[in-house]
């Protein structure tokens, strides 16, 4: 048994300019919902923050697809 406790998982995704505006969109457009009903909205802020600071994919690009 350790004496820290765990760090929570982090989870890296890759995403274009475009893709990351698109998210970003979305993102604040959940916090708007959240505070129009009332409900916590500051770890939606906390994921917009760290998506618009986040670093552009530059260079090739791999691609993963599904067949």
């Amino acid at each position: 048994m350790s004496l820290f406790a765990p760090k929570e998982k982090v989870v890296y995704i890759c995403v274009t300019d475009c893709e990351r505006r698109i998210i970003i969109n979305a993102l604040k457009k959940l916090r708007d919902e959240q505070i129009r009903v009332n409900k916590n909205y500051d770890f939606i802020e906390t994921i917009i923050a760290k998506s618009a600071k986040a670093d552009t994919l530059k260079g090739t690009r791999k691609s993963y697809e599904e067949r």
